[in-house]
This record gives structure tokens, sequence and C-alpha cells, in this order.
């Protein structure tokens, strides 16, 4: 089975409110919500690299938050992207993002070593797009 496993990062902007709601309803990113289309209009799976949860499912609920991934979090986050991996076994991850730069360096970073140590194929597409 060739399983593809689509990925972007999440987004600053997020819907307010106490509780916890799924993850793709609490980041209020059109950027997300074009890939999650895409990884659902070719039957794959979707999840959502998060700066304070590490990979996570798109419908997982997550509380409002507020943490940018910084350099120094990467090794923090390695053992739970890692996991998320290993549980998933996708043959290929296909990393969605805009220019990676700046605040999304770190991101790129976290899931292309995830990858390599997992020794799942990894790509990188570049999106005009980014909210």
């Amino acid at each position: 089975m060739n399983m593809r496993l689509h990925i972007t990062y999440c987004s600053k902007d997020k819907k307010t409110g106490k509780g916890e709601i799924p993850a793709i309803e609490r980041y209020d990113s059109s950027r997300i919500r074009e890939v999650k289309e895409l990884a659902d209009r070719k039957e794959k799976d979707f999840a959502i690299l998060s700066g304070k949860y590490g990979l996570i499912p798109s419908e997982k609920p997550i509380p409002e938050y507020d943490k940018l991934l910084r350099k120094e979090d990467i090794e923090r986050l390695l053992p739970e992207v890692k996991k998320f991996l290993k549980m998933k076994k996708p043959e290929k991850v296909i990393y969605h993002t805009k220019k990676v730069e700046g605040k999304r360096k770190p991101y790129f970073e976290l899931i292309k070593e995830s990858c390599k140590v997992e020794e799942t194929d990894f790509e990188k597409r570049i999106i005009s797009q980014d909210t």
C-alpha cells in the first residue's frame, strides 16, 4: 500500500474559546484547510505540525494556545513526531510549506529530521498561499 501523509504546520491565528475543539477547527488558516482538502480528495492521511503538540491528526481536540516552535524545541518534540510516524507508517511524507525561512524553519527541520530517523521518504512542496 502506498500510504502518503500530507502535513502542514500550524497557524498563529486560532479560533478563541474555552475547551477543546478539533485542530482543523481551532487553526484559523485557509492554508491548513486547503492542504486537508487536497489530502481528502486524494484519499490520503493528513496531519498538522503543532509548535506545542508535535504532529497531530486534524481531528484531535486541542485547547486554545500560543506556542511558536523554536529551534530549541525540536529536541523536545522529536520523540512525539517520530511516535506519530511509527504509528501511521507512511511510505512518504509530503510537507506543504511556504518558503522555508524565518519562523517556518524549525517546523521544517523537525519534520525532515523525524522522517530521516524513521527512514520515511520526504518531499517538500512549496505553496504560494500562507495564512
